[in-house]
């Protein structure tokens, strides 16, 4: 069942202004065009920060999404190591859900922050080292059940290679990314040349739903289950290469 709308009365007033001043006359239809998504742009990723600022971390949607996924998929009492932990957002759910938890980043302030985060939640069970990721990986000598990617492939110079040391330490992986297709805009973006076809500043990579599969499968991961809701590709895979 969908949402039904109200149908207001009148059209409010700054709609009414957005359309007039979208009647400007400008040199092209593509180069209207081309405005109109760098302000979608501008303003969406506005929005989004500040939705973080309105909503707890239990309360936010994209939080709620992926929470629900990983309590549907996540083997009991797992060994988990999240690369990228960031200030420790995902490491709260990690840790209530997991036996043992190790999060990595490389940012000290963002590591310091995900502690305070921990303490206030009382989680004993989750450690966070400030270190390299790709450096981390290559000192682990045991193998973890989960590793858990979330939003990092898209910043990596080779997220193939970083996969594959994963697919060999571990039983399955979480990878979250943005889903380039969630929106008819980026296509625009991406046939008119617009230089914001980015979901952020920092990425280097975006994906789409067909590429983040072959990604994962040439690593040799299997995807198991998927969720596209949000804007957000959430994929739990399989390792292949474990028990080879």
């Amino acid at each position: 069942m969908g949402i039904k709308i109200s149908r207001a009365e009148r059209v409010p007033l700054i709609v009414r202004l957005a359309y007039l001043l979208n009647r400007i006359p400008r040199r092209s239809n593509k180069s209207r065009l081309g405005l109109l998504l760098d302000l979608e742009w501008i303003f969406s990723h506005l929005c989004h920060e500040a939705s973080f600022t309105a909503f707890s971390n239990s309360e936010h949607p994209l939080r709620i999404v992926t929470r629900d996924l990983l309590l549907r998929v996540f083997p009991r009492e797992a060994q988990v190591l999240d690369l990228g932990c960031g200030s420790g957002d995902l490491l709260a759910i990690l840790g209530e859900i997991s036996a043992d938890v190790v999060g990595v980043d490389q940012s000290a302030e963002q590591v310091d922050l995900a502690r305070l985060h921990l303490a206030e939640k009382g989680l004993d069970n989750v450690r966070v080292f400030a270190t390299d990721g790709v450096e981390y990986l290559q000192g682990v000598d045991a193998p973890v059940d989960v590793v858990v990617m979330s939003h990092i492939l898209e910043h990596l110079e080779d997220p193939s290679a970083i996969l594959r040391d994963v697919a060999e330490l571990c039983s399955f992986v979480y990878v979250e990314v943005p889903d380039f297709e969630s929106q008819i805009s980026n296509e625009f973006r991406r046939l008119l040349g617009r230089p914001l076809i980015f979901s952020d500043l920092d990425h280097i990579w975006e994906f789409d739903r067909r590429e983040i599969t072959e990604l994962l499968e040439g690593a040799g991961l299997m995807v198991l289950e998927t969720d596209h809701r949000l804007g957000m590709l959430r994929l739990w895979c399989s390792s292949s290469l474990l028990d080879t």
